[in-house]
């Protein structure tokens, strides 16, 4: 009876696992070739909504940055918070008002003057507040947003007074 060294059922074993090894690893690495790069992709880092008026005349215009609407509780008053950036060489007025689902108006229009290059924050006290009548937490309201050149119609949360909003509603 001739004995084995095992050396040739090891060496096949090795070259088997190699093998195996160049075929399963190139497919499990190409999952990142065919996957999306989710840093890439752009979104709003905030809790409320962006927006954009192009001036079509100049191709600059007014960015409306994280807007939403605080209020305290169901069928209360809130209050509309937000930021425009001016991106033109002259003063903008932007006209906000705040739209139920059906495009009625839920307060009085505000106004916010907004200076070439500078960023114009809307809420809280300060000029260009938009005090909404009744307003639910938890629920999506309308902003539209005029300007000379046009407007924008953004989608926007209702969150409430708790957390870093609690002094910011009526």
């Amino acid at each position: 009876m001739k004995r084995s060294s095992g050396r040739g059922r090891s060496s096949r074993l090795g070259v088997l696992l190699s093998a195996t090894a160049l075929v399963v690893l190139p497919g499990v690495a190409g999952c990142s070739y065919v996957s999306p790069n989710t840093t890439a992709t752009t979104y709003a880092a905030a809790d409320g909504t962006n927006g954009e008026i192009i001036d079509p005349n100049t191709d600059s215009g007014v960015q409306l940055r994280n807007f939403l609407v605080v209020g305290k509780e169901k069928g209360g008053p809130g209050t509309l918070i937000g930021a425009v950036l001016n991106e033109g060489t002259e003063p903008v007025t932007v006209t906000l008002t705040v739209l139920d689902s059906e495009g009625k108006s839920l307060g009085d229009a505000g106004t916010v003057t907004a200076r070439p290059a500078e960023l114009t924050q809307v809420g809280g006290q300060g000029p260009g507040t938009v005090s909404v009548e009744s307003v639910t937490p938890g629920t999506v309201v309308q902003l539209e947003a005029r300007t000379p050149a046009g407007k924008a119609v953004m989608s926007l949360p209702v969150l409430a007074a708790e957390g870093h909003y609690a002094d910011v509603a009526p």
